[in-house]
């Protein structure tokens, strides 16, 4: 293999800085670098942190000997287990019902009590002051779990171990060289761990545009450390320059990104493999029962009892089953679908709308579904027997944007079920695009958002299908005049949903008839602006085809001409 000008760079860097940046976009090669490090220093002895058990085990697969692979929880546990009599053994996570329910309180104050906790565990403060009840309860769940009086969560024994290495509680080794990858998603107690760590040199590498995990509260240790030396890897080797520049022009755009992402890759190749990526579970489960109906393969990245388990239990709710629930255990709590619905708008869980709007329209069949998504699971297990492998053409693989992050197919489909960017842009409080580019400290957990689509267009690497609207930017001559005209829609449309505070807890549904209402009342074509439905699309399909004008068709699926030219072009029937 040759090594790029930029890849020697870093390798060279090694003997000059003691702390060092990469700057990796999507496909240009991160692990590959790391490997030539830890080839070309054969003779230190070298850490790598992986941000994941998945990664882990790639990783393990790739260093030489001299490389130790862990993960930052996989040290924490490990230390906690032999230093502390703490029972890690059943490890949990709370949802702000179950924080209610423990302590009393209301779902405000639980929610409250909740960020404070984990605040407090993913940051490098050595207390949580009690300055009013929220801030008492965070810390009396700390302390509970310090003495096994509550079950432990995973950020919780993270911080005790961070709390124990930088007070010199722990016994350490000693490393050559440290190095932190997937460094976007890093909170700041990882940052403090690594910081506390004893090495010679250290390297933070990542792509800080695939930053998805503020919820859980990383911080981006890209954007917030200063290293002695900053380099970029901004070549890529896996997409081609069609792919590139629907990237591009969403980091220049969205992302107020400077840098600009090349590619290597030339050749137009007919595509072999296939990939699904959407931005919820219950979008999948809406894919597997459409393959299954065709009678066309498929296989879940995820086993699909996780992919299912949430909107089957919602399924139980609504049967009155409460009693099959047997782990999200916070739905035992709700009675009806009212109240699974009133509890998910409080708390923006847009996962659990979306499993209750699946489980009221598939009901029963979801046990079908997954036992047919697990029989393809375990077949996809077991393809060196099964020569299943040989199929590869046929299948199409699914995964949620999460999910997907270091995967890759040749073609992917993009779902529909992704945040629109102007609703992004509207719920973070700008009023115009300006406004927000101009805007440098984004602090809003919803432009991990824009990451998110981000990491799903980068998994394709000749062709994508674009099913999600927000092609319609990174496609558009004017993307800013666009942007603006959807952010004014917004605008109107929570003006006319007034009970609502933000454009993302409007249902689809209502959404669809505030803009034909409104549509029809300024004398614009009625679905003008709106989302593209499956039917829809097949129809327009059909039109062209038949040879019908773009006019004619524009008048009768209720769109204007340059709307019907858009998708057109966006799905691939022309251009």
């Amino acid at each position: 293999m040759k090594i790029t000008k930029q890849q020697e760079q870093i390798i060279e860097s090694i003997l000059k800085y003691r702390t060092i940046k990469i700057n990796a976009f999507a496909g240009t090669g991160k692990a590959t670098t790391l490997k030539l490090i830890a080839n070309r220093y054969y003779n230190k002895k070298i850490l790598y942190l992986a941000f994941n058990n998945s990664i882990k085990q790639e990783a393990l697969g790739i260093f030489p000997n001299n490389t130790e692979i862990k993960t930052t929880h996989g040290l924490a546990y490990f230390a906690i287990k032999k230093y502390t009599n703490i029972d890690l053994n059943k490890v949990t996570n709370y949802r702000a019902i179950d924080i209610a329910k423990t302590f009393e309180i209301s779902y405000n104050e639980a929610i409250k009590s909740l960020k404070i906790f984990e605040a407090f565990c993913n940051n490098t403060q050595q207390k949580i002051e009690p300055i009013d009840n929220e801030h008492k309860i965070a810390k009396h769940m700390f302390d509970m779990m310090l003495i096994s009086k509550m079950a432990p969560t995973h950020s919780f024994y993270l911080k005790y171990y961070y709390l124990m290495l930088s007070s010199g509680q722990i016994s350490q080794f000693g490393y050559d060289i440290i190095m932190l990858d997937e460094a976007q998603d890093t909170n700041d107690v990882t940052i403090g761990i690594f910081e506390a760590l004893k090495s010679k040199v250290k390297i933070y590498t990542g792509d800080k545009h695939q930053q998805i995990y503020s919820f859980r509260g990383s911080k981006n240790a890209l954007e917030k450390l200063k290293c002695n030396k900053e380099l970029y890897l901004s070549c890529s080797f896996r997409f081609d320059n069609k792919i590139a520049s629907y990237a591009n022009k969403l980091l220049k755009y969205f992302k107020n990104e400077k840098v600009k992402i090349d590619t290597i890759v030339t050749a137009q190749q007919q595509p072999k493999t296939f990939g699904y990526i959407s931005r919820t579970n219950a979008s999948l489960i809406l894919i597997i029962s459409k393959r299954i109906e065709q009678k066309k393969p498929f296989v879940t990245i995820r086993n699909p009892t996780e992919i299912f388990s949430l909107t089957i239990e919602v399924y139980y709710i609504l049967q009155n089953k409460a009693n099959h629930i047997s782990k999200h255990l916070f739905l035992k709590e709700f009675k009806n679908e009212t109240e699974i619905l009133e509890y998910a708008n409080e708390v923006e869980d847009f996962e659990l709308k979306s499993a209750l709007s699946v489980a009221k329209e598939y009901k029963q069949k979801l046990f079908e579904l997954l036992d047919i998504a697990s029989k393809f699971y375990k077949a996809w297990q077991n393809r060196a027997k099964n020569n299943f492998d040989k199929r590869i053409a046929e299948i199409l693989f699914l995964s949620t944007a999460h999910t997907s992050k270091g995967l890759e197919w040749d073609c992917v489909t993009i779902a529909d079920d992704f945040v629109d960017f102007a609703d992004i842009i509207v719920d973070c409080g700008y009023d115009s695009y300006e406004q927000f580019y101009k805007t440098s400290n984004k602090s809003c957990e919803l432009i991990d958002e824009f990451n998110l689509f981000y990491v799903a267009i980068t998994r394709a690497k000749y062709k994508l299908h674009k099913d999600s609207l927000n092609f319609h930017y990174l496609m558009s001559r004017n993307t800013k005049q666009l942007i603006n005209s959807r952010i004014k829609e917004n605008k109107q449309d929570l003006k006319s949903a007034s009970k609502f505070q933000k454009i993302s807890k409007i249902s689809n549904e209502d959404k669809i008839t505030i803009r034909q209402q409104r549509n029809i009342k300024l004398g614009k074509p009625k679905n003008s602006g709106l989302k593209w439905s499956d039917e829809d699309k097949q129809m327009l399909k059909k039109l062209y085809k038949n040879n019908m004008s773009v006019k004619y068709i524009a008048s009768l699926l209720h769109r204007t001409p340059q709307a019907i030219s858009a998708e057109l072009s966006k799905s691939g029937i022309v251009g």
